[in-house]
């Protein structure tokens, strides 16, 4: 377990980087939207996970676990992201840090929406679909959705540039969080990826629409507390899943 676990994160951090230094530089000497090029750039990085998925598989001759089914968890993938996001996003207004009307309009809207998708799709599919059953051999569910979550959490490194290493050392944890809902409802939907995929979709979408400009210490504080609130509630209603 530690091995493959190891070398799916190691493979995905090189390519990562490679992914980051081909896409960075290609656009970097071409001028316009810097969001529209930030967005590209980012879709390119994310998709690093769905390209060690297909190394990892080759190299260990694992299939696939998980479907595309969907079902009524598809509900809760649309609401606990729109719910945290949008509480944390009022939480950060009545401290003072006032409401931005997001810059991501029009053409640069269309495509964001677009890369997000494709984006989450990527990463879904490595770090539920291929990097989640690694510690599910050794671990429980909850257990090996928080390790992934972390692990998750640590690998957008690129934020320390634009937020700082405190808030990025934040941000981690409150990902672990958002990780270990969303893989509970990927497990208790039969391990459907659409809901995961459409939980990511609406966390990066809200955060553009209701938090932009505003992503500080004091939003991955909140995000931590009401999505531990969230999973506290899931787990008075399901203690059994967390044994």
């Amino acid at each position: 377990m530690k091995k493959k676990a190891l070398y799916f994160y190691g493979i995905n951090l090189i390519i990562t980087l490679i992914f980051a230094m081909i896409f960075g530089g290609v656009l970097q000497s071409i001028k316009g939207n810097e969001l529209l090029l930030g967005t590209i750039v980012t879709v390119g990085v994310q998709l690093s996970l769905i390209t060690t998925t297909i190394i990892y598989r080759r190299k260990y001759k694992v299939k696939k676990e998980y479907n595309y089914k969907l079902d009524k968890y598809i509900l809760l993938s649309i609401i606990i992201p729109v719910a945290i996001i949008g509480l944390s996003a009022l939480v950060l207004h009545l401290m003072g840090n006032k409401y931005v009307t997001t810059e991501y309009k029009g053409i640069v809207l269309i495509v964001a929406l677009i890369t997000t998708l494709i984006g989450s799709i990527s990463e879904e599919i490595g770090w539920r679909g291929t990097f989640l059953p690694i510690f599910e051999e050794k671990y429980s569910k909850f257990i090996s959705s928080l390790i992934v979550g972390l692990l998750w959490g640590a690998w957008h490194f690129f934020k320390i540039s634009s937020v700082g290493p405190v808030a990025y050392l934040l941000f981690i944890p409150s990902t672990a969080m958002y990780g270990v809902i969303l893989t509970y409802i990927y497990n208790k939907s039969n391990k459907s990826l659409v809901n995961p995929i459409i939980f990511h979709s609406f966390i990066n979408i809200s955060s553009v629409l209701l938090v932009f400009n505003r992503e500080c210490i004091e939003f991955y504080i909140t995000t931590f507390v009401v999505s531990l609130v969230i999973l506290g509630i899931i787990y008075l209603f399901d203690r059994k899943y967390f044994k």
